[in-house]
């Protein structure tokens, strides 16, 4: 890391305090935030979680004095940072103290390079050249950026736009990090090996941590602490172990656990108990083996109710989840990728590479691969945004090149991942009735899809809203109801779970099944594996602009050694499974939390009948 500088201070030396903080937005009735009281220590690493619309972002902003100094609005309390209270500092002192990464990267990135970016904070500190460089340098090799330095940031993906954001405040050296959903965008193994630096600056610099996130997994893996968050109040603190093991505030609150805990709570329901509460996939390799060794004395101590073939229908669901792809093969296509090829000029920058693949009528596919790896850019190309370099792009027949996009828009509809770039009426309810009313549809049918689209993505109370002005969760829901309204048969999604937490993504993806059982054609491109596991037909695998696999899920991830060339991981649970010793004779490719639970119990009664 070179010649890395950071203030030093005793481990466990309070750092950050807040007293009796309270805060309301200006013009808003309630409290976004009240009753706060809270120490940090220095070099702790804090997660906090939340349903969406709890107060988490707000939260984060009071540590760098952004609330309540530009925000307004009315505080109570105080919050004390290294010394300083954020009332009576500056945001730009605070700011050479506290670094802070928002879950949109496009709020913080203004430059026109990707190396301008990351420079512009040290060259504000009146640093030297020499070292300027070295943090650069270092900073874009974390976040795996290196080579981009003269890239526009506007010419980056969602996922690198999000990178870059880190390494501009990791370049600060900041005695406090702050991460608001700053890993929402990166795909899995990225999102591992940012916190991985992250944790290695909190352990070795004693950097502290502020982490708000929904991503349980990597709360366990790296956080000392684990702050949850329910409107607007703090309601539980402890270690992951400790928060965790609490299912029912877990549930109260909105929050899911990692799934090696939803696994153990799973079969604790069953009165099967691990030998100790799992938080991570070692934890619960070791006691899943235990438990299975533990026959037959487990046996005469406890009883449990399961159906007594439900190992073996794991395994039929699997196959027959890959029945239905392939007889969807053979349907007739919607979408049909011929050598398709896109070249973002003026940068020469090749995103898709000879792709070819068809997507038949009413299938349900996702799109997964490292950021950069052409995701976004292939469905701007079905939807006609984007026209192919080379090659050909068929949606229902019609190829794109001579297709307009309004014309298109009769038959596919695009969410992108960041919903401010499909905004732009001044109402909720406005926005949604923008589309129809451009087909010149009756009054009364522009109504009653406003009003379907509405109810289903539960936005009764903002129709009279700004779009803008709402939480970037809320802002995807709009977008969706606004695409919805449209009625397209093929519906393109681009990480719409982005901002949402775990009710926000089974709402969404409930939605996209119901779509789906209803005849559309479903194509989602997402980091959000477990989503995939458990809603997709079919996986394509992108790597660098190619096809890197193109199957089931259960096939998909079952090959854990070729995702990670394009930086994925299967599920949690499935790489549990994968985990676990071979003699033990569970299944490898398991997609859901009950598919291992039940596969769990199976063997139990199977090995119970044959003693």
């Amino acid at each position: 890391m070179g010649h890395v500088r950071f203030a030093q201070y005793r481990t466990g030396e309070p750092y950050i305090v807040m007293d009796d903080v309270s805060y309301r937005y200006p013009g808003a009735k309630c409290y976004a935030l009240e009753g706060l009281n809270l120490t940090i220590s220095k070099g702790e690493f804090v997660a906090i979680l939340g349903e969406h619309g709890t107060g988490k972002s707000t939260f984060c902003q009071l540590l760098n004095g952004v609330i309540p100094n530009f925000q307004g609005g009315q505080m109570e309390g105080s919050v004390i940072v290294a010394g300083l209270n954020t009332q009576e500092v500056s945001v730009a002192e605070l700011a050479q103290k506290v670094g802070i990464v928002l879950q949109d990267p496009e709020a913080q990135l203004f430059t026109t390079k990707v190396i301008s970016e990351v420079a512009f904070g040290p060259e504000n500190l009146c640093i030297e050249a020499d070292e300027i460089l070295e943090r650069v340098r270092w900073a874009l090799q974390v976040v795996r950026l290196t080579g981009f330095e003269e890239r526009s940031p506007t010419s980056l993906s969602g996922g690198q736009k999000q990178r870059l954001a880190i390494a501009a405040a990791l370049a600060m050296r900041p005695e406090v990090l702050v991460l608001d959903e700053a890993t929402s965008q990166l795909d899995p193994v990225g999102t591992s090996e940012v916190l991985s630096v992250v944790r290695k600056l909190n352990q070795e610099y004693d950097v502290t941590i502020f982490m708000a996130t929904h991503k349980s997994e990597e709360v366990a893996q790296f956080a000392d602490r684990v702050l949850i968050l329910h409107q607007g109040r703090l309601i539980a603190q402890g270690t992951p172990q400790e928060v965790f093991e609490r299912e029912g505030l877990l549930r109260r609150a909105g929050i899911r656990p990692p799934q090696v805990s939803q696994l153990a709570i799973y079969l604790k329901e069953r009165s099967l108990h691990l030998s100790e509460f799992p938080i991570t996939t070692e934890q619960a390799r070791r006691g899943i083996e235990q438990l299975l060794n533990s026959l037959p004395d487990m046996w005469r101590e406890t009883r449990f109710f399961c159906r007594p073939n439900q190992a073996s229908d794991c395994s039929l669901d699997v196959l027959e989840c890959q029945t239905t792809l392939y007889q969807a093969k053979n349907l007739v296509s919607d979408i049909k990728v011929e050598n398709l090829t896109y070249i973002y000029q003026p940068y020469g920058v090749v995103a898709l590479e000879d792709v070819s693949f068809e997507v038949g009528k009413g299938e349900f596919v996702a799109i997964i691969g490292q950021n950069g790896a052409g995701k976004t850019t292939l469905l701007k190309n079905i939807v006609g945004l984007l026209k192919p370099t080379r090659g050909r792009m068929l949606v229902e027949g019609f190829d794109t090149r001579q297709t307009t996009v309004a014309e298109l828009s009769r038959r596919v509809g695009l969410i992108l991942q960041n919903p401010d770039q499909q905004l732009f009426s001044q109402t909720v309810e406005e926005e949604i009735a923008f589309g129809p009313r451009n087909l010149n549809l009756p009054d009364p049918e522009v109504v009653r899809r406003v009003e379907e689209a509405i109810a289903m993505l539960g936005l009764e109370r903002f129709r009279q809203e700004f779009p803008l002005a709402l939480a970037i969760g809320d802002r995807v829901r709009v977008v969706i109801a606004s695409v919805l309204a449209m009625e397209p048969h093929i519906i393109l999604l681009d990480e719409p779970t982005m901002g949402q937490d775990y009710r926000g993504h089974h709402q969404i993806m409930g939605i996209a099944k119901r779509l789906h059982q209803e005849g559309h054609t479903i194509v989602i491109a997402t980091h959000h594996v477990d989503l995939v596991a458990e809603y997709a037909q079919r996986v394509i695998v992108l790597r660098k602009g190619k096809i890197l696999l193109d199957d089931t899920p259960a096939a998909v991830f079952s090959q854990p050694e070729v995702l990670l060339r394009t930086h994925v991981a299967p599920p949690q649970i499935t790489q549990l499974a994968q985990a676990l010793p071979a003699y033990l004779g569970l299944p490898r490719n398991v997609l859901t939390v009950v598919e291992l639970g039940e596969a769990v119990i199976g063997k139990l009664v199977n090995s119970v009948h044959h003693n």
